[in-house]
């Protein structure tokens, strides 16, 4: 038996700007997130026949396919069986999946359980691909399933856990830790769920057909947001938070201004309210439309900020900020 786990993720600046080639219209900016501990979890039991059966336990799903042949292009469980048919394990298997990220709340679950999947079934295949290919397996797997461009931010926090900078240079992507104290940053964080899922292909996608189209509107606010990026790693990068308010609300600021729909009525409703209560700002998490909103406010106000999102009809999510990242176990 093989268990694995990967980390959803707070994203803190640079995002959609992991979408290839996106980046490259802006001169590679980093994109900023922190993995937290709301985990993806996956088991793999090999079964003596050829038979698959499938569990997502937070969708309440199951599914039986007698066998590898027999696994369907399009199922509500298509993520999972494509990787499957990917690493054609030689026996049956028993899968469970379970993901504490909420459906649709754009801290990347979804991309959490493919990178948990994927570790799960390279160690069970002895396929032997180094962690860092298993981003582009993922990226390149979910891009099937979305029909859309896939970013790559969400597969290495998953991968390596941490608060990180992915920087997509041009000779390829790479990554570098920022020296933060977790704990003390999870003291300033509020992660509120608005109870509205989001589909983050669909508004990354518009996006990308503006710059890709030359919309200077669009242009104009990924070269905000890339410059937020940029700032917020320095500031970051030499362990300060002084300036960070500043920054997270700018990235905010230039986000939904990008398309119509990124802020929704519910998440401006929370972010006034979360501002009442003593938040000093709010971003949307992911490509927005719904899903989650992160909140930094000071330690000694978080509780009054939580119970104030609460009372507004927001879902506060506890967590904390972790240094892990995917664990495969063989049991």
């Amino acid at each position: 038996m093989i268990e694995s786990s990967a980390p959803a993720r707070i994203d803190l600046a640079g995002g959609t700007l992991d979408l290839w080639p996106l980046h490259l219209f802006f001169d590679n900016p980093p994109t900023l997130n922190a993995a937290i501990d709301l985990y993806a979890r996956v088991t793999l039991k090999t079964r003596r026949d050829r038979a698959f059966t499938v569990e997502s336990k937070d969708l309440g799903q199951k599914a039986r396919f007698a066998s590898i042949e027999n696994l369907p292009e399009r199922h509500p469980l298509e993520l999972i069986l494509r990787l499957v048919r990917f690493y054609r394990p030689k026996t049956g298997l028993d899968i469970v999946t379970e993901c504490q990220a909420p459906a649709g709340s754009g801290i990347g679950g979804s991309s959490a359980l493919n990178v948990a999947l994927n570790g799960a079934l390279n160690r069970l295949t002895g396929s032997r691909y180094p962690r860092e290919r298993l981003v582009e397996i993922a990226k390149n797997i979910e891009t099937q399933v979305i029909r859309v461009p896939a970013g790559i931010q969400d597969y290495y926090s998953a991968l390596n856990g941490g608060a990180q900078a992915i920087d997509p240079a041009c000779d390829g992507v790479n990554t570098r830790a920022l020296p933060l104290d977790l704990v003390h940053l999870t003291r300033h964080f509020v992660l509120c769920f608005t109870g509205r899922p989001r589909a983050s292909g669909i508004n990354n996608w518009q996006v990308f057909q503006d710059v890709v189209n030359a919309r200077k509107k669009t242009h104009r606010e990924l070269a905000v947001i890339g410059e937020v990026s940029r700032a917020m790693e320095m500031e970051l990068a030499a362990g300060r938070l002084d300036r960070f308010p500043g920054l997270f609300d700018a990235e905010w600021q230039a986000r939904k201004r990008l398309a119509p729909g990124i802020a929704t009525p519910e998440m401006e409703k929370l972010i006034k309210t979360a501002r009442k209560a003593g938040a000093l700002a709010a971003k949307v998490c992911g490509a927005g439309g719904g899903g989650c909103v992160a909140f930094f406010t000071l330690p000694e106000t978080k509780t009054t900020v939580m119970q104030a999102l609460e009372s507004a009809g927001g879902r506060v999510l506890p967590f904390r900020f972790v240094k892990r990242g995917l664990v495969v176990k063989t049991l």
